[in-house]
């Protein structure tokens, strides 16, 4: 028996004991098994089996990508999230405190992010990177177009928009704190057809078909794992009521408004928000650390 095969009967098998149990517990009946075998169907006849990776997606990405940072209960390690398509390699190199590139007349109400990069153990990491992208207030990403987001259809026109607009990589100050000023982000959708049976599904699940209002990062510093993550915000009902499944509270922050913008050079109120990271030393650094 091949080694593959091995691990298709061991994951089927789980599989199989965990749909038991939820037939089982709701008593599951016969027409409603047909019905969803019929919707699969329809899935299948939309051509919209490959959106529909998107039930599941982040979790299996959790399993795999983000495995260095599974249990961040057990150390208080920030919260691991997907990369996603929308990540640009090469986004210019600024120090903290920073401003995202713009455009000089950018929509969207101003945003300053601000905290610290540390260790599980409290040590500021001074020099750690925070690449951060983001979609602009209209709902768009820079530097990409649609068909980047296959097989889901995203739209996305980035025309006329600089490659780097609302993309950076963030260098933290000597005590590891970092700030950058960007604009509150626009709702990002999954593109899925409104008359398909995945929004179907949305629909009936009182789900939505949109991504909670967010912030990318990837935040690196020497000695320790690289994190994938995301900023979310507190008060955006998405955070509850997306497909792709719950977002960590810990990850949902609040912002505050300032009427003061002046103060700090703007043309309008502005918000902001603190958030600290937090890396798990790699195991060769954790060993050479004194206690």
């Amino acid at each position: 028996m091949s080694e593959a095969q091995s691990r298709l009967q061991v994951v089927f098998a789980d599989l199989r004991r965990a749909i038991d149990d939820v037939v089982l517990k709701h008593q599951v009946t016969l027409e409603e098994l047909l019905a969803t075998v019929a919707w699969l169907q329809q899935v299948a006849d939309a051509g919209e089996l490959p959106s529909a990776s998107v039930l599941f997606y982040k979790t299996v990405m959790k399993g795999t990508a983000g495995a260095t940072y599974a249990h961040p209960e057990k150390d208080g390690a920030s919260h691991w999230e997907m990369e996603g398509p929308a990540h640009r390699a090469g986004a210019p190199i600024l120090h903290s405190p920073a401003v995202l590139p713009m455009r000089p007349d950018e929509p969207g109400e101003p945003l300053i992010v601000s905290g610290t990069v540390c260790t599980t153990s409290g040590d500021p990491l001074p020099g750690a990177a925070l690449e951060i992208w983001q979609v602009d207030a209209n709902n768009v990403y820079s530097g990409m177009d649609t068909s980047d987001f296959a097989p889901l259809n995203i739209p996305n026109d980035s025309t006329g928009i600089p490659t780097h607009n609302l993309r950076a990589r963030i260098i933290t100050e000597a005590d590891g704190r970092y700030e950058f000023r960007t604009v509150m982000p626009g709702t990002e959708t999954f593109g899925l057809a409104m008359d398909g049976p995945l929004a179907t599904l949305t629909r009936a699940l009182q789900l939505q078909g949109l991504r909670p209002l967010h912030i990318h990062a990837i935040v690196s510093a020497d000695g320790c794992l690289p994190l994938t993550t995301q900023i979310y915000f507190d008060g955006d009902p998405l955070v509850t009521s997306t497909i792709e499944g719950p977002v960590p509270a810990g990850a949902v922050k609040a912002t505050t408004r300032h009427d003061d913008h002046h103060a700090r050079g703007l043309d309008r109120p502005y918000r902001t928000l603190t958030y600290d990271f937090v890396l798990r030393p790699t195991a060769e650094h954790a060993a050479s650390t004194p206690p």
